[in-house]
């Protein structure tokens, strides 16, 4: 059974993916979820103390995914690949959550010295640092070509987030993106044959 702060998180995420954060109000979550104004009030201080929620969340399942890729059985080209393959995962397993964040998070969460801004950077270090990781790993095993590692590890969560927000934000006719982008950008790190 779904505790009150589980169900006002379901119904805002419904609610804002069907009319947007700002034309969702407190009164019609409540409503929604069955629960008082006031016991959403005690859960989430203010409406945007629910993204925040709902972006530690699905960051929490993006860390699992990423603690999961064994290292110890695979090389660094491997890992990476393991890693996309992981976050693309969390995305399909949570369209409508990362929908609403990437759509609807507002200039308040993305404020520096705010809770939201505190997830995004906690995260974005610790995902570079692993992706890092993994291409020295790579570098090291002669899986991956020399690269400029925190540069490449930037560009690869870059080039994701792009294809996810194209899948889940543009209204147009688009073929699926993510797995030409895994293979693109895994092709892009293997050594160069001729070069050996």
């Amino acid at each position: 059974m779904k505790s009150k702060k589980d169900k006002i998180i379901d119904a805002a995420i419904d609610l804002f993916a069907e009319k947007g954060f700002n034309n969702t109000s407190t009164a019609e979550i409540a409503a929604l979820s069955g629960v008082a104004q006031g016991t959403l009030f005690y859960h989430f201080k203010q409406k945007e103390g629910i993204l925040c929620e709902v972006l530690d969340q699905v960051l929490q399942h993006t860390i699992t995914g990423y603690d999961n890729i064994s290292q110890h059985e695979k090389n660094g080209l491997e890992c990476v690949e393991a890693l996309l393959r992981s976050e693309n995962l969390v995305v399909e397993q949570h369209s409508k959550k990362v929908t609403v964040l990437i759509r609807d998070m507002t200039d308040e969460v993305h404020q520096p010295g705010t809770h939201g801004f505190a997830l995004i950077e906690s995260f974005l270090k610790y995902k570079i640092n692993l992706l890092s990781k993994f291409l020295s790993k790579g570098i090291a095993d002669k899986s991956i070509r020399p690269v400029a590692i925190e540069e490449t590890a930037w560009f690869l969560d870059a080039a994701f987030y792009g294809v996810m927000h194209l899948k889940l934000l543009k209204p147009l006719l688009i073929p699926p993106l993510d797995e030409h982008a895994i293979r693109f950008c895994i092709d892009g790190l293997k050594p160069n044959p001729n070069l050996i």
